[in-house]
C-alpha cells in the first residue's frame, strides 16, 4: 500500500479562501479551494482573532469564528472534539486545518490550534503571506509568458526548468481561461447594451456599434457573430444588428 504524502499547510489570507471556488474530487484525492489566482489549497494555516464562540447543548459541536482583518471564517469541530475548548472571544489563534464546504459555507476542520500572545507574530505572518503571494505571481507570469510558445509541453517545461510542482500549471491555466471567458461575457453584455441604446427601431448600424463601444473591430465582430449564432440578436437588414 502506498503511503499518502501529507499536504503542506499553506499560509493564506482568509479572504483568499472565501473568494475561491471549492472543488470536489473523487476517491482519495482531497477536495480543495481554487483561489482567484489559480492556487490549489486543501490544507491551510490561518491566523486570526476569535470574534464569536459557539458550543451545542450536548457538547458535540463547537465552532469559533476567526477574523484576520480582511474576512472571517468558521472553524468547526464535531463529535465532541476538544481542540476548540478553552478559547474565548479576543484570543488570537494560529490554526492548521483542512478546508471543507457544506450547504454553501466554506469552513475549516482544525488539526492544530495555538493561542498567540506575541504581537509581532501577526506582522511576521503577513510578511510571510506577502512573500508567498509574490512568488506565486511570478509563476502566473511565467505561465502567461510561455503559454503560447510551448503548447502541450508547457507543464513539463515549467516543472523541469522553473521548479513548478505537479498540477500548478494546470490550475493557473484554468483560472486564466475563466478570466478570459468572463472578459468575453462582459464584452457581450457591453455590446448588447450599445445595440439597445443605438436602436431607434430598425437596429443599430455595425459602424456605430464599433464607434460607441470603443472596442477593436475584431472584438466587436467576434461578439456580434456569437450573438447572432446564439439567437440573441438578428440582422433586420445587412449591416444593422437588432436584439430580439
Amino acid at each position: 500500500m502506498l503511503e499518502q504524502k501529507r499536504l503542506t499547510a499553506v499560509k493564506i489570507k482568509i479572504s483568499d479562501i472565501m473568494n475561491g471556488e471549492y472543488k470536489v474530487e473523487e476517491g482519495f484525492t482531497p477536495n480543495y479551494i481554487l483561489t482567484k489566482n489559480g492556487r490549489k489549497v486543501s490544507r491551510v494555516r490561518i491566523l486570526g482573532t476569535i470574534v464569536s464562540v459557539f458550543e451545542s447543548e450536548d457538547g458535540q459541536f463547537n465552532s469559533v469564528t476567526l477574523d484576520d482583518g480582511m474576512d472571517t471564517i468558521r472553524v468547526k469541530t464535531f463529535k465532541g472534539m476538544k481542540i476548540l475548548k478553552n478559547l474565548s472571544i479576543g484570543n488570537v489563534v494560529d490554526v492548521v486545518g483542512r478546508v471543507r464546504e457544506y450547504n454553501g459555507e466554506i469552513y475549516i476542520i482544525p488539526e492544530i490550534v495555538h493561542k498567540i500572545d506575541d504581537p509581532n507574530f501577526e506582522t511576521l505572518r503577513m510578511l510571510e503571506i506577502v512573500k508567498s503571494e509574490e512568488e506565486w505571481k511570478k509563476k502566473v507570469e511565467l505561465v502567461k509568458k510561455f503559454k503560447g510558445k510551448m503548447g502541450d509541453d508547457l507543464a513539463k517545461y515549467l516543472v523541469e526548468h522553473y521548479g513548478f510542482a505537479d498540477g500548478e500549471v494546470e490550475s493557473i491555466l484554468s483560472t486564466l481561461d475563466e478570466k478570459k471567458e468572463e472578459k468575453k461575457e462582459n464584452h457581450e453584455a457591453e455590446i448588447i447594451k450599445v445595440i439597445e441604446e443605438l436602436d431607434e427601431g430598425e437596429g443599430a448600424s455595425y459602424s456605430d456599434i464599433i464607434a460607441k463601444s470603443g472596442l477593436p473591430e475584431n472584438v466587436v465582430d467576434g461578439v456580434i457573430n456569437q450573438l447572432l449564432m446564439d439567437g440573441i440578436c438578428f440582422e433586420p437588414r445587412p449591416g444593422r444588428i437588432k436584439k430580439l
